[in-house]
C-alpha cells in the first residue's frame, strides 16, 4: 500500500537541545553610519578588475582609481588581481529588451567567469587586509529600505547575496556591497575610490549625503487582516514535497482552502514499480536498482533512484491528502518558462487568491565544482520563477504574494551556497520591488535550515552556521505572516553557530536584539582588527586596549603607570581562542590555561590606547585541542616582550594533576616605599585576605560587573572570574606591609575553570603549594583554581 507522509517532521522534541532552538523574527533597518574620518585607504599599486561598461560609467570609476594610484584593467583572464570592482547591472529593467528577468544572466556569467579566473590566489591567500571585492547596486541608496528608494535595478540583490557569501570560498576577501540611485551614478567614482581598500560594514548605501546600513531589529507579526477559509485557492511553486508540502498539507486542513501544488516532473501515472510501496519496500526496490545497474557509472544510479524517491514522495503526499478529504491538486509547470506559467494561470489564474513562490535549487559545491549551467539554474528558478509569476499576476486581486526565501541571502550562506545566496537576496529585493508596484502585499520570508526538512543534504554541517528552525513553529509564524499580510523582508533568526568568521563579524551589526548575543557578542569584541587569517589553524590580529572604553584600565599600575591588569590579558586570550577551532566544529569548552608567561613591561600602557599584536594558533595534541596565543608590541621588534599562554579544551586526553613550569628566566624585585605594582580597587573589587593559623590564606571575592569594567553601549560577558584571578594575582605580589616583590615575568602553571560566577567567590590558598582555589558562595560549586603561583612568602 502506498504509504502517504502525513505527519510533519521531527518536532524540536525529536532533536538534540542545540540542534533545533527558539527564532526571532527580525526586520532590518537603516541606520546612519559615521562619516567617513581620515584620509581613504591607500590603493597605490592594488590591482583592480573592474567588471562592467555601462553607459560610461566604468571608463569614470576606472579613472578614479587610477588617480589614486590602482592598476585598473578591464578584462580577465589578465593576472592576479587583489580587488575585482563589480558595477553589475545598471541600467533599469524597463531598457532591456529581453525584459528584467533575464538582465542578470550575462553580467552573472562574467563576475563568475573572474571569480574563477582568480580563484587558486584567492583562496590560498592569509592576509586580511589583501583582497577586496566591491559590487554596486542601484536600488536608490538605501538599499531598497528607504521609503523615497525607487528601487530602479532590483536585480543587483543578487550580487550582493554573492558578495556575502564570498567569505566561505575566499575566508579574507573583504567584501562590501554599495547602493546608490541610478540618478546618483555621477557621484559613484568617488564613492568606489573612497570604500574600496576599506574592511567593515558588508552593506553601505549612499542617499541624501548619509552613509547607511542595515541593522536587525527584533519586531513581532503584525495583526490578522487576512482571511482564509474554502473559498480560496492557493499556489505554491515547488509545493509538492518538503517544506512547501507542509505548509500545503497545514493550510488545506486548517482553513478548508484549495491549494495546488506544482513540480517540473509528470505526475506519477500509478503504473511504476514502485508505486503503492511503503517505505521499507521501496529501501529494497533502491538496493535492486544498484544491483541492476552494476557497471553503470553510480552517479546515474544515484540520480534514478533520487529521481524515484522524488516521484514517490510526491505521489505520497498528494494521494494521501487526496484520501484525507484535503483539497489538494498537482500541476505540473518549470516556472522558469513563461510559456508554462502563462498556460498554468490561464487554467487556475481566476480562481486564486495567493501565492507563495516556494521553487527552489541547491548546488551544494565550491564554485571550481559548478558549472555555468548549475550557476543559471539554481538563480533563475528564483528569479525568473518570481518575475513569471509576478508579471502574469501583478494586477490580479490576492491577498498576498509570499517569496519563501533564505538567510544565506540576508546573512551569507554556507560554504557552497555562493549562487543560491545570491537568488534568495536577488530574490528578497526583486520582491521589494513588486511590492511597490502591485495592489496586494509582497512578502520574502528569509528563513534559517528547517529540521531535516527541506533542500539541505547535510543537516549536521548546517548546524555550524545557525540553530534549525522547528516545523511546527515555523508553520505557525509562516501561517501569522500570510494572515498579516505583512510586507518587505522578514528574517527568521536563531543564534549563530560556530562558523562565524571575522569577515561576518565585521560586515554585519551586532545588537542585543539579535539572540544568541550574549554568548556571540564577547567573541566579536575581542576580535581585534585581523591582519593575517588562516581558518581552523592561526589568527594574527591587533587588539587595542582604550580608556575610555575599558575603565578597569585605570585600575591597575606597574610602577607608576596605569597598565593592562592581568586578569584582561588572559580573558582577552580565551575570547580570542574561540575563532581558531577544529575543521569539524566540536562542541568545546575552555578546561584550563596553562604556562602562562607574562613579562610585566608588557603590561604598561603608552597612552590613552595602546595596540597589541595578538597571535592564536590551534592544534590537536592527540584528542585534546590546545590553542597557543601570544601578546607583544607590533613596533617592538622580535626581542621585545612577549606573553604567552595556552588554551586547553575538554573533552580531550586528562593533564597531568602538577601545572608544567614553562623553562624561563626570571628575576625578583623587592622594593619598599611605593609598591612596583599598585591596584587602585576602583572597579576590581580588593579582597580582605585573612592569614589562617595553619599558613594559608582565604578570603571573600566580590565579583566584577561586566558593566563595571567595559563603558560600551553592548557590554561583553567574561570568561573567567576577573575579580578572583585578579585578586590572587595581587595577595601573590605583596610580602607585607610596606614591602613588596615583583617577580618578572610573572609565570601561572595553570588556570583551570569549572563553572560560572554565581555571586561572590570564596577563595582559599596554599602559598607553600601555589593552588588557589575560588568556590561560589551561593551554590558551593567550584569557579576557578589556580595552581602552580607561589604565594606571598613563596619562591616566585
Amino acid at each position: 500500500m502506498l504509504s502517504p507522509l502525513t505527519t510533519a517532521a521531527p518536532t524540536a522534541g525529536d532533536a538534540d537541545d542545540t540542534a533545533v532552538q527558539p527564532m526571532t523574527r527580525m526586520v532590518w533597518q537603516l541606520t546612519n553610519l559615521p562619516p567617513r574620518t581620515g584620509a581613504p585607504a591607500p590603493l597605490t599599486g592594488m590591482r583592480v578588475l573592474l567588471l562592467g561598461d555601462e553607459d560610461g560609467t566604468a571608463t569614470a570609476v576606472e579613472r578614479a582609481l587610477t588617480e589614486r594610484g590602482a592598476l585598473v584593467r578591464r578584462r580577465a583572464p589578465g593576472g592576479a588581481v587583489d580587488a575585482i570592482v563589480d558595477l553589475t547591472v545598471g541600467r533599469a529593467p524597463e531598457r532591456h529588451t529581453t525584459g528584467p528577468a533575464e538582465a542578470w544572466r550575462e553580467p552573472l556569467l562574467r563576475t563568475v567567469g573572474a571569480l574563477r579566473e582568480t580563484y587558486d590566489d584567492w583562496a590560498a591567500e592569509t592576509s586580511a587586509n589583501r583582497l577586496f571585492y566591491l559590487a554596486v547596486t542601484y536600488l536608490g541608496g538605501g538599499m531598497g529600505h528607504h521609503p523615497q528608494d525607487d528601487l530602479a535595478q532590483p536585480l543587483g540583490g543578487i550580487w550582493a547575496g554573492l558578495a556575502k557569501t564570498l567569505h566561505r570560498e575566499f575566508p579574507n576577501c573583504n567584501a562590501r556591497v554599495v547602493d546608490i540611485a541610478l540618478s546618483a551614478l555621477d557621484e559613484l567614482p568617488g564613492i568606489v575610490a573612497a570604500e574600496l581598500g576599506r574592511p567593515g560594514e558588508l552593506e553601505v548605501g549612499y542617499r541624501d549625503g548619509q552613509r547607511l546600513t542595515l541593522t536587525p531589529a527584533a519586531r513581532p507579526p503584525g495583526e490578522p487582516v487576512v482571511e482564509l477559509g474554502p473559498d480560496d485557492s492557493l499556489l505554491i511553486s515547488g509545493g509538492g514535497r518538503g517544506i512547501g508540502w507542509e505548509l500545503a498539507r497545514t493550510l488545506a486542513e486548517r482553513h478548508g482552502l484549495r491549494v495546488v501544488v506544482t513540480g517540473r516532473e509528470p505526475f506519477p501515472t500509478g503504473d511504476e514499480p514502485w508505486y503503492g510501496m511503503d517505505e521499507a519496500e521501496l529501501k529494497v526496490y533502491e538496493k535492486q536498482l544498484w544491483s541492476d545497474n552494476r557497471g553503470r557509472p553510480p552517479a546515474g544510479t544515484r540520480r534514478d533512484i533520487a529521481r524515484v524517491r522524488r516521484l514517490w514522495e510526491l505521489a505520497a503526499n498528494v494521494t494521501g491528502a487526496r484520501a484525507r478529504g484535503l483539497r489538494i491538486d498537482y500541476a505540473r509547470c518549470d516556472f522558469t518558462d513563461p510559456d508554462q506559467v502563462r498556460e498554468l494561470l490561464a487554467r487556475e489564474g481566476a480562481a486564486l487568491t495567493g501565492v507563495v513562490h516556494n521553487a527552489g535549487v541547491d548546488t551544494a559545491a565550491r564554485l571550481p565544482k559548478k558549472t555555468d549551467d548549475e550557476v543559471l539554474a539554481t538563480v533563475r528558478t528564483k528569479i525568473e520563477g518570481f518575475a513569471n509569476l509576478f508579471g502574469e499576476l501583478r494586477d490580479h486581486p490576492l491577498k498576498f504574494f509570499c517569496n519563501v526565501g533564505s538567510l544565506t541571502g540576508r546573512l551569507g550562506g554556507m560554504v557552497g551556497q555562493l549562487e543560491y545566496a545570491a537568488a534568495n537576496e536577488g530574490l528578497a529585493r526583486l520582491g521589494r520591488w513588486a511590492g511597490r508596484r502591485a495592489g496586494f502585499p509582497v512578502m520574502t520570508l528569509a528563513w534559517p535550515t528547517w529540521d531535516r526538512i527541506g533542500l539541505i543534504s547535510n543537516f549536521s554541517a548546517t548546524l555550524r552556521y545557525m540553530a534549525a528552525i522547528d516545523v511546527a513553529d515555523g508553520l505557525a509564524k509562516w501561517q501569522a505572516e500570510l494572515r498579516a499580510g505583512s510586507e518587505g523582508e522578514v528574517t527568521f533568526v536563531g543564534p549563530l553557530g560556530a562558523a562565524i568568521d571575522p569577515g561576518q563579524a565585521i560586515g554585519y551589526p551586532i545588537v542585543p536584539d539579535l539572540p544568541g548575543f550574549t554568548d556571540t557578542f564577547p567573541k566579536i569584541y575581542h576580535l581585534g582588527e585581523a591582519v593575517t587569517y588562516r581558518p581552523h589553524s592561526r589568527m594574527v590580529s591587533r587588539v587595542t586596549f582604550d580608556r575610555e572604553r575599558a575603565p578597569v584600565l585605570m585600575d591597575f599600575l606597574m610602577d607608576g603607570v596605569e597598565a593592562v591588569p592581568v586578569s584582561l590579558l588572559l580573558e582577552s586570550a580565551v575570547r580570542g581562542a574561540e575563532w581558531i577551532v577544529p575543521e569539524d566544529f566540536p562542541a568545546l569548552r575552555v578546561d584550563c590555561l596553562e604556562e602562562v608567561v607574562v613579562p610585566l613591561e608588557l603590561l604598561r600602557l603608552d597612552g590613552p590606547t595602546t595596540v597589541w599584536e595578538r597571535e592564536i594558533s590551534g592544534a590537536r595534541e592527540g584528542r585534546t585541542w590546545v590553542v597557543e596565543v601570544s601578546f607583544r608590541r607590533p613596533d617592538d621588534g622580535p626581542d621585545g616582550p612577549r606573553a604567552s599562554l595556552r588554551v586547553v579544551y575538554e573533552p580531550g586526553d586528562a593533564r597531568s594533576p602538577a601545572p608544567p613550569r614553562p623553562p624561563v628566566a626570571r628575576t625578583t624585585t623587592w622594593s619598599s616605599g611605593p609598591p612596583m605594582l599598585r591596584w587602585r580597587s576602583s572597579v576590581v573589587p580588593a579582597a580582605a585576605w585573612t592569614q589562617l593559623p595553619d599558613g594559608r590564606w582565604s578570603a571573600e571575592v566580590r565579583p566584577c560587573a561586566s558593566n563595571d569594567l567595559w563603558a560600551t553601549p553592548s557590554v561583553p560577558r567574561t570568561a573567567l572570574a576577573v575579580s578572583v584571578l585578579e585578586n590572587v594575582v595581587r595577595l601573590c605580589a605583596k610580602a607585607r606591609e610596606g614591602l613588596s616583590v615583583a617577580v618578572d615575568p610573572l609565570v601561572i602553571g595553570r588556570v583551570t575553570l569549572h563553572s560560572p560566577e554565581e555571586g561572590n567567590s570564596v577563595v582559599e590558598g596554599d602559598p607553600a603549594l601555589g593552588v588557589w582555589r575560588a568556590k561560589s558562595v551561593v551554590s558551593g560549586l567550584p569557579v576557578l583554581t589556580v595552581s602552580g603561583f607561589a604565594g606571598p612568602l613563596g619562591n616566585g
